[in-house]
């Protein structure tokens, strides 16, 4: 364990990101490099020994691109910290209920194949789980699932210890009632011995989580805790992929024997993936906020389009021009006409008023000669006066 060994110092917890039963995790950094860091509560409970014990054995000798990697371990007087690889989205959990976040039948599927690939490698060591749920699953880039937690993993009894695979088999080792009752196997539920394929009845609640994007569903005691496919398959969306409801029936069955192992299960898994529409067709992203993708089809009819509107706003464009054209010269028209108008107006006002004038000179002479005539008597009668006179 001294290899792991963290000294304090070279810790920087940043932000509370998470908190569970056991601790708060902390995003922070370790010699610079972002990491989380878990702060464990209660480390001087023997339970919570075990827990810090059983986390750092499993991890410490685990390497598996789908299992979180483990940093170091760091004890500060009376707190305890478990530093590991940090993983940028959150939990499943988070993603699956935040409905703005877009996922296609490929993308659950290729999430469930990242998880089924972590705890196949697992059992493969012969470790299980025991507590496998949308919360202990972290999404990383491009959708990169990896299983954390490993607070509650054990080794898987062996036959002799009364496991082996048939789950409430005849021995004597009782385990420890663990996990979280909406995952949780029927049979561990019911206090009875279990096995690995208590994981895959765990693993099937996670299907049911991704197929609803909902918390699997409250079984009851007087059922033995049974998942009763019959009753909630009306609760699934109407293109749930037939193969995969299959195979999480299969998952939960009531009987540890009838599942199949996590080998099975990713075989499984692969041929319903082959099944499904390709990355493009399906417009899924591997990128946590998974957007829509265009098709390439529509991209060249939305391409072709512009032109179309192009041309018909240059033939809208011409029309105008002549419009305006057209409304220019009928403008200049119209002032010719109103010129003209106005020249005749002119020249006719200007004759009548000539005319006036003339009509006016010719009366004022009219007048004016008799006037003459009378002075001009006046002229003669003066010198026959004069005349008399002498």
């Amino acid at each position: 364990m001294a290899q792991w060994k963290v000294n304090f110092d070279d810790l920087d917890l940043g932000l509370r990101i998470g908190k569970g039963n056991f601790g708060e995790v902390y995003k922070g950094t370790y010699l610079g490099t972002d990491v989380a860091i878990k702060k464990l509560f209660f480390v001087d409970d023997d339970f919570m020994q075990k827990y810090i014990e059983r986390e750092m054995d499993t991890l410490t000798g685990l390497s598996h691109p789908n299992i979180v990697q483990l940093m170091g371990l760091c004890i500060e007087t009376d707190d305890m910290y478990i530093i590991t690889e940090f993983i940028s989205g959150g939990d499943l959990r988070s993603k699956l209920k935040d409905k703005t976040v877009e996922m296609d039948w490929r993308l659950r599927t290729e999430i469930l194949r990242d998880i089924a690939l972590a705890m196949n490698y697992l059992h493969s060591k012969n470790i299980m789980h025991r507590d496998l749920k949308s919360h202990n699953l972290l999404v990383g880039e491009n959708w990169k699932v990896k299983v954390c937690d490993f607070g509650l993993a054990r080794s898987a009894p062996s036959d002799e210890d009364g496991g082996g695979g048939g789950g409430g088999g005849g021995g004597n080792n009782l385990m420890t009632i663990v996990g979280t009752n909406e995952w949780m196997a029927p049979e561990v539920a019911m206090g009875e011995n279990y096995d690995k394929s208590a994981d895959v009845f765990s693993y099937g609640m996670v299907i049911y989580e991704l197929v609803t994007r909902d918390k699997p569903p409250v079984r009851k005691l007087n059922q033995s805790y049974a998942f009763d496919g019959n009753v909630h398959k009306a609760s699934i969306p109407a293109d749930t992929p037939p193969a995969l409801w299959d195979l999480l029936l299969r998952c939960a069955a009531q009987n540890p024997s009838d599942r199949p192992d996590f080998k099975a299960v990713v075989e499984a898994l692969k041929k319903i993936i082959e099944g499904l529409p390709a990355a493009g067709e399906a417009s899924k992203s591997r990128g946590t906020s998974t957007p829509k993708k265009t098709s390439s089809k529509k991209k060249s009819s939305d391409a072709a389009a512009p032109k179309k509107s192009t041309k018909k706003a240059s033939g809208d464009g011409e029309k105008k021009k002549k419009k305006t054209k057209k409304a220019t010269g009928d403008d200049a028209a119209g002032k010719e006409k109103t010129k003209k108008k106005k020249k005749e107006k002119t020249s006719e006002g200007a004759e009548t008023k000539k005319k006036k004038k003339k009509e006016k000179t010719s009366t004022d002479s009219a007048e004016k000669k008799p006037d003459t005539k009378k002075k001009k008597k006046k002229s003669q009668e003066k010198p026959s006066t004069k005349k008399k006179a002498a």
